[in-house]
């Protein structure tokens, strides 16, 4: 239902890029009068795009502009003629306008409650929602500048969409709907949100540490430099505080023009060397579009890398042995000021073929001034990435500890160095109350099973939210993907982020075909008995009824592809740019950690595999029942953390749904303690 409460916004598109009061007037003649009493004499929103066709795609990519003013024929008059001299971005948008005038557009946002902070929002939200468009090659802007409280800020949801409803009609390319937006992987982590007040101090208290460690002298007495630690449970907005840290310390804020409201940040104009270390793939190319947009990169991979990219490059290597490097003769270059690194609880504590060092978190530590490491214990996956008790309790410290002074530590029998911890407490992914969250949580670590509470509306920053939270029970792996897969398709998109999930306990190889597969495919497999019960396998390769909930009991099928089955070529390149759940062909795949962690999800369907078994009233980890290699594996051959790997992939798993869990056991013990919690 239409806002009728708030004015519609006026909303004027103009294909010369030419906004002055005279040439606007002789254009729209019959609009003048209210044109000129929004558009000139209230401050206003606009956007700048220059578009070309990418003809390998036969699609529009664009460049965009986002700003604010108060005095929007001025501005544009700057745009025009003095900014092309001092801003290789502005002259080359000056030179296609120049050439091919209907490339170049602007539009203009208009509203009678625009005042200056309210502006500064809108702009705010334009650049997130741009920032998020597949067709936007690059955003060029300055800030970050999202406002506190003031009046009117509870019209901004409201004056925001019915803008951009009025822009998608005018360029639906450039426009895309909020829907399919507000589901972009990149919107969620895009450094254009709003932080809460924790984030905030955190951001402030991170950024102070950084320009204090940039202005002392390296006396080079300290093997490694600080370590701050941002800690939180899944959803507390670690990676949104990670992703505006890193526009903040990365972003050029030179060379703004002249407006009483432009700031360059806390930091000033000058930029720290800064680089931001993931070593998840699909949240690494996350950041990759995000940095190549804001222009903080050229290219995929320069300031956003792997950790052992990044610590290969920041290594003089010892005399080679043959065409092995040599690390052990190696040592670190000088340091660089600040590093980034989002879920480094990813990170190994032990070498592989491509990382030669025993701790990617203290390599990278003797290579940076300033480590900032989001790390969640509870979302560490394999053996290779585990930490001794005695380390692990040493890194995340105590409840007592400050988040406000270091503290020198040691890890095993490493050199002494500085580490503080920062917590987020506020839960923003899971869109539930206290009681069903808490449900969760207990079933994960208590591995209990108890009656699921109602899920009604919850409260968020103080305000009820009256939108129940979606958790179901199904009987059937066939019930549960249909259901998802309608929730997925129920967006108003032809891709809903809503999938399909399942714990690693079906083969999967991304190097080599499945032979027993007609279509090379890994799947996840199930058949039906005739006691009503689902069984691992096809049943002798029995394809009939799959997916057919009619089909008599003993013969009912599911079989899905694994991740990037169906949605690789057959040269086994992924297409197109897009991560795991935002990829249209994988609604018909299952997903698993590889592909999900640390992403969102509107409706997570979870299919819980037999290594999680339901005995005498808890749940227990079956390992010989997973086909995690990875996780299952024991360290050295010796220290075995397969049910702390399990027990945390099914924690991952369980916490990616926004609006709905939907779940379904091939344990038969379990399935029935979870359709008896349900009723």
């Amino acid at each position: 239902m239409a806002d009728t409460t708030v004015p519609s916004p006026l909303v004027v598109r103009d294909e010369y890029w030419e906004f002055s009061e005279g040439k606007f007037a002789q254009s729209h003649p019959n609009e003048a009068d209210r044109t000129y009493h929004y558009i000139f004499g209230f401050p206003t929103v606009y956007v700048i795009s220059s578009k070309k066709t990418r003809s390998h795609r036969r699609d529009n990519e664009y460049v965009a502009y986002v700003g604010e003013t108060n005095d929007i024929a001025a501005r544009t008059r700057q745009h025009m003629k003095a900014d092309p001299a001092s801003r290789e971005d502005w002259r080359a948008l000056s030179e296609r306008a120049r050439h091919d005038s209907s490339s170049v557009v602007q539009y203009v946002i208009g509203h009678p409650h625009f005042n200056k902070s309210l502006t500064l929002d809108v702009e705010n939200r334009m650049m997130q929602y741009l920032l998020s468009v597949d067709a936007v090659k690059s955003l060029n802007n300055r800030r970050t500048n999202p406002q506190g409280d003031y009046y009117p800020r509870n019209e901004l949801d409201s004056i925001f969409s019915k803008a951009w409803r009025e822009l998608h009609r005018l360029d639906p390319d450039l426009f895309p709907t909020e829907a399919l937006i507000r589901d972009s992987a990149v919107f969620k982590a895009s450094p254009f949100h709003c932080l809460s007040k924790e984030q905030h101090e955190a951001e402030e208290q991170i950024l102070a540490t950084v320009e204090e460690a940039r202005s002392m002298a390296d006396d080079g007495d300290s093997e490694f430099g600080k370590l701050i630690l941002v800690q939180g449970a899944a959803g507390t907005g670690k990676t949104v505080l990670i992703s505006h840290l890193f526009y903040q310390l990365a972003g050029d804020f030179e060379g703004l023009e002249s407006d009483e409201n432009a700031k360059t940040g806390s930091l000033g104009s000058s930029r720290p060397e800064a680089f931001l270390l993931i070593n998840h793939d699909e949240q690494r190319h996350v950041y990759n579009e995000i940095a190549r947009k804001l222009n903080l990169q050229n290219k995929f991979d320069q300031v956003v890398l792997k950790p052992t990219t990044f610590i290969n490059q920041q290594t003089v290597w010892g005399p080679s042995e043959g065409k092995k490097k040599n690390w052990k003769g190696s040592h670190p270059k000088e340091k660089v000021d600040v590093v980034l690194i989002d879920e480094a609880h990813l990170l190994l504590t032990q070498s592989n073929q491509a990382y030669l060092g025993d701790n990617m978190l203290l390599d990278v530590m003797r290579r940076a001034k300033v480590t900032v490491a989001v790390f969640d214990p509870e979302q560490i996956l394999n053996s290779a990435q585990q930490w001794t008790a005695s380390d692990l309790n040493t890194l995340l410290g105590t409840e007592q500890s400050s988040t406000r002074h270091f503290e020198s530590v040691r890890l095993g029998k490493s050199p002494m160095f500085d580490r503080k911890t920062v917590t987020l407490q506020q839960q923003f992914r899971i869109a539930a109350n206290d009681q069903l969250i808490g449900w969760v949580d207990r079933l994960i670590d208590d591995g209990v099973v108890e009656k699921i509470p109602e899920s009604k509306g919850y409260f968020r920053e103080g305000r009820y939210v009256d939108e129940p939270y979606d958790i179901r029970v199904f009987d059937s792996p066939v019930e549960l993907f249909r259901a998802v897969s309608f929730a997925a398709r129920g967006m108003g998109e032809d891709r809903g982020l809503s999938r399909v999930l399942a714990t690693y306990d079906w083969p999967y190889s991304g190097n080599r075909k499945n032979e027993a597969d007609p279509d090379g495919f890994w799947n996840v497999e199930l058949h039906e008995g005739v006691d009503g019960i689902w069984r691992m396998g096809l049943a002798a390769n029995d394809a009939s009824g799959i997916d057919d909930l009619d089909a008599p009991a003993d013969s009912r099928r599911f079989c899905h592809p694994w991740n990037y089955m169906l949605s690789k070529q057959a040269d086994g390149k992924s297409i197109g740019r897009l991560c795991w759940a935002e990829n249209p062909e994988t609604l018909n795949e299952i997903g698993s950690t590889y592909t999900i962690q640390g992403f969102d999800l509107n409706i997570a369907g979870v299919i819980i595999g037999p290594s999680v078994k339901y005995r005498d009233g808890r749940i227990v980890f079956d390992t010989k029942d997973s086909q995690n290699s990875r996780a299952v594996q024991k360290r050295g051959g010796e220290v075995d953390y397969s049910a702390k790997n399990l027990r945390n992939e099914l924690n991952v798993l369980l916490k990616r749904g926004v609006h709905g869990l939907y779940l379904f056991a091939v344990d038969p013990e379990l399935q029935k303690a979870l359709r008896e919690a349900s009723r």
